[in-house]
């Protein structure tokens, strides 16, 4: 079986470690395969390495994860948000979130 691949967005480093420590701890079928801080460096990421989930935060720097995500052409990956603001459950299963996590994780 090959590795699900995935991609962490997320403007707080510590977050971004934590999330893949638990991945590679509770989840190793799932490889992450590239983290992105901010949602410029988060589109590029998602463009070039086409993973299978992505971990996105919602408050970024300014921007929002929402925001990246009408920039996309297609969202074709299984997304998972993660934010400190429940508030944004309902906007964030109209993307068809497939999970919702809450800081801290």
């Amino acid at each position: 079986m090959d590795a699900i691949t995935s991609f962490i967005i997320d403007d707080e480093s510590q977050s971004r470690s934590f999330l893949r420590k638990m991945l590679q701890q509770y989840f190793p079928e799932i490889r992450v395969t590239g983290e992105a801080s901010t949602v410029a460096e988060g589109l590029t990421g998602i463009q070039h390495q086409n993973p299978d989930i992505v971990f996105l935060d919602i408050q970024m720097n300014g921007e929002t994860g929402f925001g990246l995500l009408n920039r996309l052409p297609k969202i074709d990956f299984a997304l998972i948000f993660i934010t400190a603001y429940d508030q944004y459950a309902i906007k964030a299963f109209r993307f068809n979130a497939i999970d919702y996590l809450l800081k801290p994780i």
